[in-house]
C-alpha cells in the first residue's frame, strides 16, 4: 500500500504532463518527494478504490488531495524530466 501512495499522487499530476513525454523517468521520479506524496493520499478513500475487480481509477484519483501532491513535486527538476535537460 504504502508504493500505491506516491504512485497515485503522480497519478494525479499526469494531467500536467499530457502534453510532453518524459525524456528521462528516473529524473521525473526523483522530482517527486514520496513522504509528501504520501501525506497527500487520504488512505481510507484510496483503499474504497482498490477491489477484487482491480482498481477505479477515478476513486484513486479523487483519493489525492492536488494540493499537498503539486507541493511534493520539485517543478524544476520535473522540468528537466520532461525537457529532457
Amino acid at each position: 500500500m504504502k508504493s500505491l501512495l506516491p504512485a497515485a499522487a503522480l497519478a494525479a499530476m499526469l494531467p500536467f504532463a499530457a502534453t510532453a513525454v518524459a525524456q528521462d523517468l528516473g529524473k521525473l521520479a526523483d522530482a517527486v518527494d514520496t513522504d509528501k506524496a504520501a501525506e497527500s493520499v487520504d488512505t481510507d478513500k484510496l483503499s474504497e478504490a482498490v477491489s477484487a475487480d482491480g482498481v477505479d481509477m477515478e476513486k484513486a484519483a479523487a483519493s489525492v488531495d492536488k494540493e499537498k501532491a503539486m507541493d511534493s513535486v520539485d517543478v524544476d527538476k520535473a522540468k528537466e524530466a520532461l525537457m529532457g535537460q
